[in-house]
């Protein structure tokens, strides 16, 4: 099966079919989804654990889409979703990222020091995050860390465009002030 043009969205019909499908979804898909993992969760590890967990329910309910009711991105973002709240039910793991953990991140700095100086503020920035309440790091996740554009912020979220909009602004603006008090 090749790769649909955008804005067409294949649907799995066999099982040959839901095995193409489902790649082509996390060629497309899969970094979104480590990414959404990454700013909730402290190890790469278990990002990785998580972002296959959520591939393999993604190919298990592959014939369940239906294009009709949204994108496919939201859709396995909303599985992914689902992924991280049995995990950290089960693991009732603190959402915070230690600097540590921060290795995988992806950085287009090419010295030592320059990678440095940018861990610190990925640190600074997911420590002030973690702050937050968890509907602005749900929303802040779902947005940069997935880079779901806000019309499928929305359609995730079930809300208005325009009211993402202003909760991301909102929640952004909030997130400065608590990196302003800590002088990030």
């Amino acid at each position: 099966m090749a790769h649909s043009p955008p804005g067409s969205v294949p649907v799995a019909t066999s099982n040959q079919s839901t095995d193409s499908l489902c790649q082509i979804w996390y060629e497309e898909h899969g970094r979104a989804v480590y990414s959404y993992f990454r700013f909730h969760l402290p190890s790469p590890d278990i990002a990785e654990d998580l972002t296959a967990d959520t591939f393999l329910k993604v190919f298990h309910s592959a014939t369940r889409y239906d294009p009709a009711k949204g994108q496919v991105r939201p859709w396995i973002i909303r599985i992914a979703q689902n992924t991280l709240r049995d995990h950290l039910r089960k693991q009732r793991l603190r959402q915070f990222v230690p600097l540590g953990a921060l290795g995988d991140l992806e950085s287009d700095s090419p010295s030592p020091e320059e990678r440095l100086l940018w861990e610190e503020q990925v640190s600074r920035l997911l420590a002030s995050i973690a702050v937050l309440g968890p509907k602005d790091r749900e929303l802040i996740s779902l947005r940069f860390g997935s880079g779901l554009d806000n019309a499928e912020v929305a359609e995730m979220l079930g809300i208005r465009e325009a009211a993402v909009r202003t909760r991301l602004w909102r929640a952004l603006e909030r997130l400065r002030e608590v990196m302003a008090e800590d002088g990030s």
